[in-house]
């Protein structure tokens, strides 16, 4: 373990954005786009599979009910009943992709005032870090590794291989840690967005490599400062538990 020092050296804040700042917020920005016929087709995706799965559930649960009723004498619904279920299972299927594409949506939106909001005030937020502990994560021995490190002020941020060397690690390439022992990040105040970010120093020893079990869409983003305790993100990445 990296001794901390007495007086943390990471530290925030806000200072007016420079125009190469201001451009790479103004392009994130006009890359959000709704999309109505992607958002069509993912809820037209849903029905289909609700349709594929009725088409192997369906006969099934006839049968049973078809067994039952035969070995019982007890009626298990009507044609109507079945055609009404039928379509309830459908719609719930297509329920459920609508709501991802109105969370998505949601999403999206809110990022774009938070933009608009960035580029309106005109500031950004720089960030100097002093990493002293970091582990990995890998998902499979092929996948790039996410890094989660332990700031000297004991907050924690994560950051994804491929970013910090820019690239993937080839086949068979032996292992060697790319985890920042400094970094200086700049972000949109509002909206979070990672405009630049800058390394120095050498790279830290991983104390550790877990497994990564956390879906992909529930994942810290690459620089995102993550709101858990460091001994907490083990157990939350790899599966072992919730606690934050």
């Amino acid at each position: 373990m990296v001794e901390t020092r007495e007086r943390p050296l990471s530290l925030s804040y806000r200072r007016p954005a420079d125009r190469s700042e201001k451009n790479v917020l103004r392009e994130v920005l006009d890359g959000l786009r709704h999309d109505p016929q992607s958002d069509l087709a993912e809820v037209g995706s849903g029905f289909g599979l609700g349709l594929v799965s009725l088409l192997f559930i369906g006969p099934v649960a006839l049968l049973v009910a078809w067994a039952l009723q035969f070995a019982t004498g007890v009626s298990f619904g009507t044609d109507q009943t079945w055609l009404a279920a039928a379509l309830l299972w459908l719609g719930g299927w297509g329920g459920m992709s609508a709501l991802r594409v109105a969370a998505r949506r949601g999403r999206t939106t809110a990022l774009r005032r938070a933009l608009s909001a960035d580029l309106a005030e005109g500031d950004v937020q720089e960030e100097s870090w002093r990493f002293v502990e970091a582990v990995g994560f890998q998902e499979a021995e092929t996948m790039p590794l996410l890094y989660l490190l332990r700031a000297d002020n004991g907050s924690v941020v994560a950051f994804e291989e491929t970013r910090l060397i820019g690239r993937e690690r080839g086949a068979g390439e032996p292992f060697v840690s790319a985890a920042p022992s400094d970094a200086v990040l700049v972000r949109g105040a509002r909206s979070g967005i990672l405009i630049s970010e800058n390394y120095s120093g050498p790279a830290l020893p991983l104390l550790d490599v877990h497994p990564l079990k956390l879906a992909r869409e529930d994942r810290p983003p690459h620089g995102g400062v993550v709101d858990r305790p460091w001994a907490a993100v083990g157990p939350w990445l790899s599966g072992r538990g919730t606690a934050g």
